[in-house]
């Protein structure tokens, strides 16, 4: 067995047991990982590079020609004759000499893509935030997005919740939540509305601040180098955590040391680890994105104006038929929905279904009476 403790990203990279955890993981693999990286969290970013690492050589190793690995072969072998090195003892033969040997060329014939890779997580996350994400959503097929626009962008996570993702955030979380927690790592500010599902709850990690619903809508504000960090409720109940009090990041069943309620927020001073518990001000409200403050009631509205609420609240694009669907009006309350939901409960009223085209909503419908 190796001393991990010891190894670089690149080792790590070049490990067949580490490669097989992140690409091919099996229950014995996911096991050893989780439980080494609990023993030790210092390592946390360390072992998200190297999965970087192995994902972007694995997805560029893919496009890359038999000639160009036969070459970058022949020159390995070539070296490796010249200096006339003993072979040393291979402890895990899960690949064989061969395979290697041609995982060791593709990654010198995609060097300047994996530096490329890089240049583009140029913004890098904080160590903070990788060893959280590293911890928490600790899944091969992690998916992460960060809104490097000037515009909020919507997010629509595997269990059908919305986020509105601000300007120079970035959120972390696995294809699907297939944990007794729907877990997912913020850095920056996002409004979230939590798909209900109360034998699943949802965490947000956010620095040092845990926040916990069933399902609900709510801001949270929590950049990396701010002093602080604000939850920011606007409806159903919502618990709040610092880090330190949660024994593990999965098992979340202390009493929590805040509950939040709508138009009440909680701002956590990171120096200190100390909360304060307020209710919002009509001052803060002003200040708050929009769809914090929209209520989504609607008796008797046109199609027409919904569809550009709709929009202007979650900065997406609605095609539809304006002329065949020009009498076709809502009334409804929408209230916290996530957006697909929304788009569900209106296209069941008017009779209609949609589908996302390239980012943008398309509503299939006819005529109102």
């Amino acid at each position: 067995m190796f001393d991990y403790k010891n190894f670089s990203a690149n080792d790590f990279a070049m490990d067949a047991f580490f490669r097989e955890w992140v690409l091919k993981p099996t229950p014995d693999a996911s096991a050893f990982w989780k439980n080494w990286l609990w023993q030790n969290p210092e390592k946390s970013e360390v072992i998200e590079k190297a999965r970087k690492i192995v994902i972007t050589l694995k997805n560029a190793q893919e496009e890359i020609s038999e000639d160009e690995i036969d070459v970058a072969v022949a020159q390995i072998v070539a070296a490796a004759n010249q200096r006339g090195a003993q072979p040393k003892p291979v402890i895990r033969p899960i690949w064989s000499s061969t395979n290697m040997i041609r995982w060791a060329a593709s990654i010198i014939a995609v060097l300047g893509l994996t530096w490329y890779a890089y240049d583009y997580w140029g913004n890098r996350p904080s160590e903070l935030y990788t060893q959280t994400v590293a911890t928490v959503v600790s899944n091969p097929k992690m998916l992460e997005t960060f809104n490097k626009s000037s515009e909020p962008m919507v997010i629509t996570l595997p269990d059908g919740s919305s986020v509105i993702l601000q300007p120079k955030s970035r959120i972390s979380y696995p294809a699907q939540f297939e944990d007794s927690v729907r877990a997912v790592v913020l850095s920056g500010e996002a409004f979230f509305e939590v798909a209900k599902n109360p034998q699943q709850p949802f965490l947000v990690y956010a620095n040092e601040l845990i926040t916990k619903v069933l399902g609900t809508s709510f801001t949270i504000k929590a950049f990396a180098n701010d002093s602080q960090v604000k939850v920011i409720v606007k409806t159903g109940k919502v618990w709040v955590y610092t880090a330190k009090d949660a024994q593990r990041p999965q098992a979340i069943e202390a009493t929590a040391q805040a509950t939040l309620v709508p138009n009440q927020q909680i701002t956590l001073l990171r120096e200190k680890l100390a909360l304060q518990k307020a209710n919002i001000s009509a001052q803060m409200m002003r200040e708050l994105p929009s769809i914090q403050t929209q209520s989504f009631e609607f008796k008797h509205t046109p199609l027409s104006e919904v569809f550009q609420m709709l929009e202007s609240t979650y900065h997406v694009e609605i095609d539809y038929d304006q002329q065949l669907m020009s009498a076709c009006e809502l009334t409804a309350s929408l209230g916290d929905e996530p957006l697909p939901e929304k788009l569900k409960l209106i296209c069941s009223v008017i009779e209609a279904t949609y589908e996302v085209q390239e980012g943008k909503v398309v509503i299939h419908g006819k005529a109102c009476n």
